[in-house]
């Protein structure tokens, strides 16, 4: 479900900036690989993804860099995943002081809790 709601939200902000970007590609910031590796699947030649934590990185400890703010600064588009993964992106964000538009991934999907109260189970090892 996750997956084809990033394709739909990519699909039309794709289209929504196509026109205005018909010689241009549209610059997208990615917050992690597998997004990034989405929206290039999906909006093809017509974008450059940046990524800013790469397949081998943690987003969920990922330090951003004054580099990271200014790329934030200059897109069209950012996809983030929301759900707290990247707890770091409100504050990149509002530092930057960017006007692009911000796709969140996980809008509208309800997460399933795991476990007594919404606590995780431990995996077993065998």
């Amino acid at each position: 479900m996750l997956t084809r709601r990033l394709l739909l939200a990519s699909a039309a902000a794709l289209a929504f900036a196509a026109p205005a970007f018909a010689q241009d590609k549209l610059n997208v910031i990615a917050t992690f690989s597998i997004l990034g590796d989405i929206v290039q699947n999906v909006g093809g030649d017509r974008v450059e993804v940046t990524t800013l934590v790469g397949p081998d990185g943690d987003a969920h400890v990922f330090q951003p860099a004054p580099a990271d703010a200014q790329a934030i600064a200059s897109a069209d588009v950012i996809v983030a995943n929301g759900l707290g993964f990247e707890g770091w992106m409100d504050r990149l964000v509002e530092a930057s002081g960017t006007t692009a538009a911000i796709i969140t991934a996980s809008e509208g999907v309800t997460p399933i809790a795991f476990g007594e109260e919404g606590r995780s189970i431990p995996m077993r090892r065998s």
